[in-house]
């Protein structure tokens, strides 16, 4: 090995020196002979990175072995002593080393902003042992290396970033084709079997008992989405997105398993778009159910719309729809009864009932339908007569709510 061949090299050449005499070297053997030493320091050198690197939680709560983070620094520290010897004109073996560890540490998932911190570490502890006074290096020949240390530790750090990239985006290709097939055992037609169910939540790493928000999203709104989880999942929150029909489902593991509704960052995924939002799941098991509520309120919005929808937003529209599906329309409570009234009657009935039940007191309908406070008394007891639906009692004024909803009596 380089490191074996300096050595030997370093100490023949502090031998000749002791029997010749010799002290007059040009810089460049100098520089050669303080690489040498230096080569034979390697282990010393990765001592000082560790120690100082330990320091940093994304290595010391990483799980990386210290036979791991020992054999690689010893690897990184020989490849740059071996192309500053060389003067940088021989980087093959630096780069080859720098893509190992970039690709080993995208594999074992340490932070990209932790490897990089490494590396600049990496110039700190060669610098402090150029500039040793043990080494007794001349300065002014420091300073005429300081561009070429630079510059391998730039090389070497160029090239890990770029392992680490390129293998990290195969990972998470791989990790997005697992997660889309699990995704789709999960929200298939047939529902999981409760083996199935482990499986999925294993293989999308989930906390089964944490809560989840469950939305749905226009496809063509998926993209930004998608981008927007990401930087969401980087800090520990798993996402998942999964194409159904012409919306995209969205689930999201919370942070916050005590709040019903969605959280700042929540809606901010979804700034600038509509979303369908289902009541928030208490465990993962709830996902499947969830989706379906997600896609009938996506579905139940009005072209155009903007915004977080949830049930409470759209559950009159919901309910109206699928009871006009099946032949209930809820209208039929309410306009067939009212063909015995004049068109006159019929209309102020209909503004006092639609007014009163948005505001709940006889005071406030009363005061914005200018009208005394008797006279609303007497046209919801006209109502009632007509329809049979008293409209102070709570399940009457929620039948009224949806039968008087988007519907004229011009139908009937």
């Amino acid at each position: 090995m380089y490191e074996d061949t300096v050595r030997s090299q370093t100490s023949k050449a502090i031998l000749e020196e002791a029997h010749t005499g010799r002290t007059n070297m040009t810089e460049d053997e100098h520089w050669q002979r303080t690489i040498a030493i230096l080569a034979g320091q390697v282990p010393e050198l990765a001592e000082n990175f560790l120690g100082r690197i330990l320091i940093d939680p994304a290595y010391s709560e990483s799980g990386l072995t210290m036979e791991d983070l020992r054999s690689s620094s010893e690897k990184s520290f020989g490849a740059m002593l071996h192309s500053l010897a060389k003067d940088g004109a021989d980087v093959d073996r630096l780069e080859a080393i720098a893509s190992e560890l970039g690709a080993k540490r995208a594999r074992q998932r340490v932070p990209l902003d932790g490897l990089v911190r490494a590396i600049r570490m990496d110039f700190a502890v060669l610098w402090q042992a150029l500039s040793a006074r043990s080494l007794n290096v001349n300065p002014e020949l420091l300073v005429s290396r300081t561009e070429l240390v630079w510059r391998i530790v730039d090389t070497f750090a160029a090239r890990v970033q770029e392992a680490y990239l390129a293998e990290f985006e195969e990972q998470e290709r791989a990790d997005a084709d697992l997660q889309h097939q699990y995704l789709a055992k999960l929200l298939a037609s047939a529902e999981p079997s409760p083996s199935d169910m482990q499986r999925i939540i294993g293989a999308l790493k989930v906390n089964a008992q944490a809560d989840f928000l469950v939305a749905a999203i226009s496809r063509d709104d998926s993209l930004t989405v998608q981008r927007r989880l990401n930087l969401r999942t980087r800090h520990g929150n798993p996402a998942f997105t999964s194409d159904q029909g012409h919306h995209t489902v969205v689930i999201m593991q919370r942070r916050e398993s005590m709040r019903i509704d969605p959280t700042f960052e929540e809606k901010a995924v979804f700034d600038g778009i509509a979303a369908g939002v289902a009541p928030i799941v208490r465990g993962f098991k709830g996902v499947r159910i969830a989706v379906v509520a997600a896609r009938e309120i996506m579905t139940d919005l009005p072209v155009g719309s903007t915004g977080v929808f949830r049930l409470e937003d759209r559950w009159e529209s919901i309910t109206r729809y699928r009871l006009t599906q099946v032949g209930c329309d809820p209208a039929n409570l309410v306009f067939p009864y009212l063909r015995r009234c004049s068109d006159g009657e019929r209309e102020r009935l209909l503004t006092t009932a639609s007014t009163f039940l948005d505001t709940g007191s006889l005071v406030e309908t009363s005061a914005l339908l200018g009208c005394h406070r008797n006279t609303i008394v007497n046209r919801l007891a006209s109502f009632e007569k007509y329809t049979g639906l008293d409209l102070q009692k709570p399940r009457d004024a929620a039948a009224a709510l949806l039968a008087l909803g988007t519907v004229t009596s011009s139908r009937f």
